[in-house]
């Protein structure tokens, strides 16, 4: 009895150990990174934006189970944060494509919208710093922390398919 109750953890480990892998993209342009930044406008009603930036490539380190190992390749998309011990290895050459998206946007009036906008792209009055131009409206992280920004999480995600390389047993 013994040696089965035995043979039972150690199928029940076996299942559940974990292998380190090198995860990158088949193709290029399938690599990006999601910020999360908060801020509390006027009326103090909280706001997210979702900052997104697409890189050329890149290739990360993670930690995957027998089982999650095989789920990951059946994805369209991979949040690589949802798995453990990740290590972002390198991300390079991004601003193939950018884009900011004010989350649940529509529960937002207009006159809401325009203020979330005007703290996301321009200085605050005064604080603009003498290298730039006060009259740039574009984004620029320097201005989202001067207004109040607090970047809160950045998510990565590869799009497939993936290649794994083991890296570690």
């Amino acid at each position: 009895m013994y040696l089965i109750y035995t043979n039972i953890i150690i199928n029940k480990m076996s299942d559940t150990s974990r292998i380190r892998y090198l995860i990158e993209p088949a193709h290029k342009k399938s690599v990006y990174e999601e910020q999360i930044w908060k801020n509390i406008l006027k009326n103090d009603k909280p706001v997210n934006v979702r900052i997104g930036n697409l890189f050329r490539w890149g290739s990360f380190n993670i930690d995957l189970s027998k089982q999650e190992k095989e789920e990951i390749t059946r994805k369209e998309s991979i949040l690589i944060n949802e798995y453990e011990n990740f290590e972002l290895i390198e991300m390079w050459d991004g601003g193939c494509d950018f884009w900011i998206d004010i989350v649940d946007e529509e529960s937002f009036t207009e006159q809401e919208i325009e203020e979330i906008n005007t703290l996301i792209y321009n200085w605050p009055k005064g604080k603009c710093p003498e290298y730039e131009d006060e009259d740039d409206d574009g984004y620029d992280e320097e201005k989202m922390v001067l207004n109040g920004w607090k970047d809160i999480e950045c998510e990565y995600y590869i799009n497939t398919p993936i290649k794994l390389e083991t890296i570690q047993e």
